[in-house]
């Protein structure tokens, strides 16, 4: 890691620090790995509520911005209507016509920006979001999963005995990135986490044990929360190739723990930062 995020006392190599030594957990057992599902089902529960307060609200904020103009090329400034229908946008539910309905909005109005030569710096938040959203979508759509297993108390089709047509289906079929590993299927989870293209995250999560850390935190900050906070991770290519994605500053002070032995996405996050002539965020070894 660069100089300005390194820390004393950290795991191999000096490069991230960690609050609790986690490597010597093993998986937890059966009725602990139920638990931690139940008490995950209740916060994203707990969550949703208090972030949409009503369904009523939500549905009328809905309308509104499926009602409403997005910002025009004479008037690009007011983004109002833009992080709204962001907000709006459910990663878990990219078949439903209201995601598809403001994702074609959001993208209209992205590429009319881009015709008006609008000033990058206006629109890159709003663009590095919509680009995490969507590539997580694609790998949706990439790894097969339906709607019924995507809700709030999903189980990961990796842990359940749909995971067979995963096992069955020719390699070519889903790339190594998203492949399972044996934590993926042994670790009860929800599979959002499927859709990150990197094993070795998805195995640090696993790791360090899903009821130790907020799950929603951790996907709120890869994707950015609207408005106001860029996201934790970009994403410049194929959403399912790793050498896409970028990690940021941000991210990494809050969640370095999950990149340990992640050097794909390390080296890919130095070669993004190299393109805009900035300085590299971590020191591979060998390098």
């Amino acid at each position: 890691m660069a100089a300005n995020h390194q820390q004393d006392g950290g795991s191999q190599g000096g490069w991230v620090r960690f609050k609790d030594d986690w490597s010597g957990i093993t998986n937890p057992t059966q009725r602990r790995r139920m638990q931690n599902r139940q008490n995950q089902q209740r916060l994203r529960s707990r969550r949703r509520r208090q972030d949409t307060d009503t369904d009523t609200t939500v549905a009328a904020s809905t309308q509104l911005v499926l009602t409403q103009t997005l910002p025009t090329c004479a008037n690009p400034w007011d983004m109002s209507a833009v992080v709204r229908t962001l907000s709006l946008i459910h990663i878990l539910d990219p078949h439903s016509e209201q995601s598809q309905i403001l994702i074609r909005r959001f993208e209209e109005f992205a590429h009319a920006m881009y015709a008006a030569r609008v000033p990058q710096i206006t629109l890159l938040p709003s663009l590095s979001q919509f680009n995490v959203i969507r590539a997580l979508q694609e790998n949706i759509k990439v790894l097969g999963l339906l709607p019924d297993e995507l809700s709030d108390d999903a189980i990961s089709p990796f842990n359940s005995p749909n995971s067979l047509r995963f096992a069955s289906s020719p390699p070519h079929q889903i790339p190594s990135s998203l492949a399972h590993t044996q934590l993926q299927v042994t670790t009860i989870h929800h599979p959002w986490i499927d859709l990150l293209p990197i094993p070795a995250l998805r195995d640090n999560l696993f790791r360090r044990g899903l009821e130790s850390f907020d799950e929603d935190e951790l996907c709120h900050d890869i994707r950015g929360r609207t408005p106001g906070h860029n996201p934790g991770m970009l994403v410049w290519r194929d959403p399912w190739d790793v050498s896409g994605w970028e990690v940021t500053p941000a991210f990494v002070r809050s969640w370095g723990w999950t990149l340990v032995g992640c050097w794909h996405l390390l080296r890919s996050t130095n070669a993004w930062r190299a393109k805009r002539g900035e300085g590299p965020l971590f020191r591979i070894p060998d390098e």
